[in-house]
């Protein structure tokens, strides 16, 4: 009998609820708003007030009455704070503003709903992220907060959005993640980009044609220098910044500010220098039809063993495991080189599967593997440890093109740049594949060279500057 006293109100209180309820589907809203006060006059049990408050927060809504709703929500948000009614009904406040283009307001309550969100139920989350995409559209294009937006954008799951919001997405991400250092900004006439280096805020830039550029990331301020021109390289040093060109070496001092060139590298013919590199404690220089040259103590001497590594050395790698180098060349494949002994050897003899003679990038990783791309037979990756070797190409779909130019990794991935099929990126924490193209913020699909500076990943394309991608911004830090 005592149960039956006790849950005498509980029943009572439901009653009410559904007589509201009924109410308001009659279409009578304010009998449904006065039955809702009464019951929450008599004091109702925990759970039947924050139902009743949700309820008339709706109620309100539809009765045209976003202040009175706004007055219920605060009563909830206390009531239930963290609870699933809060969080529903702070949504329904923010998208009645958002409908009624209150964007000042709109943003508010989407911005405490998302706060007082805790983890739910798979719709939740799915409501979460529209909201969080609701957020990062409004701080950028009403609020023109930048900031806020990409910390609302990162943190949104693309997969829980509905499809009606796909083109909306790719918008944001393109205007949030993406830019372009085009060539007007970097004080030079060439569009296409044949080299880039990060030297702590500078990114250097190189064009084709058109002479190379220091440009500060924090400043967005460049200082060109249509001289040297024709760069193919170019390398960080202590005192130097090192550009090979088609015309042989040049140098930029960083304390004199002076430009000069090797002489070595002049006459009596210029060499036309692809690649200048710091590894094994020395610097050198791979050129296309002289070899491969080191910088010594008594100046610059060639460095040679027998063939290897042969006259047309595209690009030089050191091995982070070890004091030797990995030579890519144009005809040979891969060289690998021993400085302490001089030894050369071609990676095809230490594993016959590897065929590849014309080698467009090399990038040992943190995991010590070795990445090779090629021009026209795609990519390979090769395990010294284990002696291992595997190899993708686009009709193995992991990689967009099988001309692979440039490969940089960061924290997060491994990007490779193609000759017309943007950058496929290898994704270390998933272990799994994407692609970057137009849609996605690249402005060009030839990829010519690519560098890294947190947060920011920097693609040196061929006919529209360099394109930066805010990798950070992108989804979760590692």
């Amino acid at each position: 009998m005592l149960f039956i006293i006790v849950s005498l109100p509980c029943f009572a209180q439901q009653g009410s609820i559904d007589a509201a309820k009924k109410a308001f589907s009659r279409g009578d809203t304010q009998a449904a708003l006065e039955m809702l006060r009464r019951l929450r006059s008599g004091a109702p049990d925990q759970p039947v007030l924050i139902e009743s408050l949700s309820l008339s927060v709706r109620y309100s809504l539809a009765a045209g009455d976003p202040y009175k709703a706004s007055y219920f929500l605060q009563l909830l948000q206390e009531a239930g704070p963290g609870s699933a009614a809060a969080f529903e009904s702070g949504l329904a406040v923010a998208g009645y503003y958002y409908d009624k283009r209150s964007w000042r307001a709109a943003l508010e309550y989407f911005g405490r709903a998302i706060d007082g969100f805790k983890e739910g139920t798979s719709d939740q989350r799915k409501a979460l992220d529209l909201a969080l995409m609701r957020s990062a559209e409004l701080s950028l294009y009403f609020a023109e907060d930048p900031a806020s937006a990409r910390d609302y954008f990162r943190r949104i799951v693309p997969a829980d959005l509905p499809e009606s919001e796909s083109l909306l997405y790719r918008e944001l991400r393109m205007r949030l993640l993406w830019s372009v250092i085009s060539p007007a900004r970097l004080g030079l006439d060439d569009a296409n980009v044949s080299s880039l280096k990060v030297d702590g805020d500078d990114l250097w830039v190189g064009t084709w044609n058109g002479g190379v550029s220091r440009y500060s990331v924090s400043a967005s301020r460049a200082d060109p220098f249509p001289l040297p021109a024709f760069s193919r390289s170019i390398e960080i040093a202590d005192r130097r910044v090192w550009i090979g060109t088609a015309e042989g070496l040049a140098w930029y001092g960083k304390s004199s500010g002076r430009w000069g060139t090797e002489e070595d590298f002049q006459s009596p013919a210029p060499r036309k220098v692809q690649a200048v590199r710091q590894a094994a404690g020395s610097l050198y220089v791979g050129t296309l039809g002289d070899g491969l040259f080191r910088l010594g103590d008594n100046g610059w001497e060639q460095v040679s063993d027998g063939d290897l590594p042969g006259k047309f050395i595209t690009c030089i790698a050191s091995d982070p495991a070890r004091p030797r180098l990995f030579i890519g060349t144009m005809n040979l494949g891969l060289v690998i080189y021993d400085p302490q002994t001089g030894e050369m050897s071609t990676l095809s003899e230490t594993v016959p599967a590897f065929t590849s003679e014309n080698i467009g990038t090399v990038l040992p990783d943190s995991e010590g593997r070795v990445w090779i791309g090629t021009y026209g037979d795609g990519l390979s990756v090769w395990s010294p440890g284990t002696g291992t070797l595997r190899h993708f190409t686009k009709a193995t779909k992991e990689i967009s093109d099988d001309w692979v130019l440039a490969s940089c990794e960061t924290d997060r991935a491994l990007y490779f740049g193609s000759f017309g099929g943007g950058v496929s990126v290898y994704v270390k924490e998933t272990e799994s594949w994407k692609r970057l193209g137009i849609r996605d913020g690249l402005a060009s699909l030839d990829i010519a060279a690519i560098a890294w500076r947190r947060p920011y990943v920097f693609f040196g394309t061929l006919g529209a500057g360099v394109s930066v991608y805010e990798e950070d911004s992108d989804g979760p830090k590692p």
